[in-house]
């Protein structure tokens, strides 16, 4: 931020009084906070997306389908290729790289490589899927939150830690409502919540 803050100085040819250094670095500090609140697209996709798709599966398996799990090939996809194109067109507008830029992008790396792990090989464990993705969500959602300072993020992480430990001790069908309530609790309300937030701020 200071960089920026000398480059500025630099390219103007003047030196800011102190007043203006003061009010220069008030609307980096406003604009940082902006970019990082407006992350709740993530939030939103992954969350009605999961939703939609644990809550479809456990509908198909309740009507008898052949192939209930039709649900997770169709929308897992599709929110990739969402995540990937927002994801550009974000870091092509974003002016202005930060330090919480950079960790977040790490923390995101790995979550995606805990989740996918998981995924992948969880049958070598002998364990069912989604009480080890719940307890990732968990931990997701507890840093992203804690790192913007944002409280109700915070509190789907740890509500995703609780229905994780008690999807263990649930059938695979309850798992799925489990996993639905998780993602509506720590992703998809949160989420409204964060962008409810940035709004009002940029009003």
């Amino acid at each position: 931020m200071f960089a920026f803050i000398n480059h500025y100085n630099m390219k103007q040819g003047d030196v800011l009084s102190g007043q203006e250094s003061i009010e220069l670095i008030s609307r980096m500090i406003s604009t940082v906070q902006n970019d990082i609140q407006d992350n709740s697209f993530h939030y939103l996709l992954w969350g009605w997306l999961v939703l939609v798709a644990s809550a479809g599966h456990y509908l198909l398996m309740q009507l008898g389908y052949m192939n209930p799990w039709i649900t997770w090939v169709i929308l897992m996809p599709l929110g990739g290729i969402a995540s990937m194109v927002y994801g550009r067109t974000q870091n092509k507008q974003q002016k202005i790289k930060t330090y919480m830029d950079d960790i977040m992008k790490y923390v995101m790396i790995a979550f995606m490589v805990s989740l996918f792990t998981v995924l992948l090989f969880m049958s070598k464990l002998g364990l069912s899927t989604y009480p080890m993705v719940l307890l990732v969500y968990g931990i997701w959602l507890f840093i992203s939150g804690g790192a913007i300072r944002f409280r109700p993020l915070i509190i789907g992480g740890i509500i995703n830690w609780i229905l994780g430990i008690a999807a263990f001790f649930a059938t695979f069908e309850n798992q799925l409502l489990l996993l639905a309530m998780a993602v509506l609790l720590g992703y998809v309300i949160p989420g409204h919540m964060l962008r409810n937030k940035h709004h009002q701020k940029t009003i």
